[in-house]
């Protein structure tokens, strides 16, 4: 016969007090709580971060290019896309330009390119936000069902009702703690665009400069 023990690790005691608010690790940023990221959350990046041409709100949107420009800027905002192979792209865009025309074609480049990045790194926060609250909210049942189980004295044997009631919440701890473990992965997702929109406004800022 199985006999009551204990199925919460010190591990799993601790992510729980953090998925329920009551310690330090519950957020990364105290002003957002569904935040549980190492990273400092920056919900939008801005242009003027990492671009220093021309700014793309100055331009104008009547370029003939206008479609192709577009299809490129979906292209190298995939993380699809290669680093190597963004360059590559990148100067061979540049180079179809005529010299007056590269800075702005460049900068409008720039501007979809970015605004396809907040696009998706804004997905993907509200999806690290929604992690975190159903996180939180398994951990709620795992503390009640704990708080249910209390009564139980180690080496005693269950009834059928409280032995269900165990193996759902190591049923729950496990759910739980499988979600904790891929987290650090979720939360690398948003900084890897962030890196991906530095190192094409630098490969496209490069093509602005002097030869």
């Amino acid at each position: 016969m199985r006999h009551a023990r204990s199925l919460v690790s010190a591990a799993s005691l601790y992510a729980l007090a953090a998925a329920l608010g009551v310690s330090p690790a519950a957020a990364a940023d105290p002003t957002d709580p569904d935040w549980p990221c190492i990273q400092r959350l920056v919900a939008e990046l801005a242009a003027a971060q990492m671009w220093a041409g021309p700014p793309p709100d100055s331009v104008e949107e009547t370029s003939s290019l206008d479609a192709d420009l577009a299809q490129l800027a979906h292209r190298l905002a995939s993380r699809s896309l290669p680093a190597d192979e963004a360059q590559a792209t990148i100067d061979r865009f540049a180079d179809s330009l005529a010299p007056e025309a590269r800075p702005g074609q460049l900068a409008r480049l720039f501007h979809d390119v970015l605004q396809l990045i907040n696009q998706e790194r804004s997905q993907i926060i509200e999806g690290i936000k929604r992690y975190t609250r159903k996180q939180r909210h398994l951990a709620e049942k795992i503390a009640l069902d704990s708080r249910k189980l209390a009564h139980l004295q180690p080496g005693t044997t269950p009834d059928a009702e409280t032995q269900e009631l165990l193996d759902a919440r190591q049923w729950d701890l496990r759910v739980f703690e499988d979600r904790q473990r891929i987290l650090r992965q979720i939360c690398e997702q948003p900084v890897l665009l962030e890196e991906r929109a530095f190192a094409l406004s630098r490969a496209m800022q490069s093509q602005l400069e002097p030869n």
